[in-house]
């Protein structure tokens, strides 16, 4: 049985605003947002990479999504790891417009400093997680992690935090967006961990890891040694006789 693991109210959206140039709207690991949200149930452009214009001329923009999952309650090794988001797309239907990525962050502080979190060093971006199609169906999306994420969950268990970036295939590529009419953009709708219950929020959901149960020995006998206390599995026991 999965273990579920559900964002923490760090998550949010960054948002480049308008830019001249593809490079400054991508930005770097120093980029701050000048438009962001960390309270927002859900966001229509929670991944978002155009070309727009107006009257001003072109302009870039890039918002990407961020997720933080506490992992130090855990114990055990994770055999698989699936990361699943409620979401749909709302913009191009063509292959690189429905693909979205997921790639490791640096720690989230919940705030316009976030924005540049996806990259390591410059404009280097952290660990790819790996890849996955957002639909046109409102729902839950789920990407498996790869070895390499797979690998992060497992050093985090029991000890700490996990930050995630969703993004767009063409902030992933580093590769300048078309408009609307060009069908090269990403645009997903995507819900975060403040809605009303947890009927919609981002969560990992991790196969592999056992109950820590009864860590003591009985009556001489150590933990190790014991399997189950009274026919009950020692993974479901937490105290006996009322001492945990």
């Amino acid at each position: 049985m999965a273990t579920t693991v559900f964002a923490s109210s760090n998550d949010s959206r960054m948002n480049s605003g308008g830019e001249g140039a593809w490079a400054d709207a991508r930005g770097d690991v120093s980029s701050v947002s000048p438009i962001f949200s960390t309270v927002a149930a859900d966001y229509q452009f929670g991944v978002y990479n155009i070309l727009g214009g107006g009257r001003g001329g072109a302009a870039y923009s890039v918002v990407r999504s961020y997720f933080e999952f506490d992992l130090s309650s855990l114990s055990g090794t994770a055999t698989s790891v699936d990361f699943k988001v409620f979401s749909d797309n709302l913009g191009s239907t063509a292959t690189n417009g429905g693909t979205a990525y997921l790639v490791e962050a640096t720690a989230l502080a919940g705030n316009g400093n976030d924005r540049g979190n996806i990259f390591g060093t410059g404009t280097t971006l952290g660990n790819n997680f790996g890849a996955f199609t957002i639909s046109t169906t409102a729902g839950y999306h789920t990407l498996t992690l790869n070895s390499t994420g797979l690998a992060k969950v497992n050093n985090q268990i029991g000890s700490g935090t996990i930050a995630v970036g969703l993004i767009g295939y063409y902030d992933f590529t580093n590769t300048a967006p078309g408009n609307t009419a060009s069908g090269n953009y990403n645009r997903f709708h995507v819900y975060y961990s403040e809605g009303t219950g947890t009927t919609k929020d981002p969560k990992l959901e991790i196969e592999g890891l056992t109950a820590a149960g009864y860590s003591h020995s009985v009556i001489g006998v150590t933990s190790a040694n014991i399997t189950s206390v009274n026919g009950v599995a020692t993974a479901n026991i937490g105290i006996i006789n009322g001492v945990d």
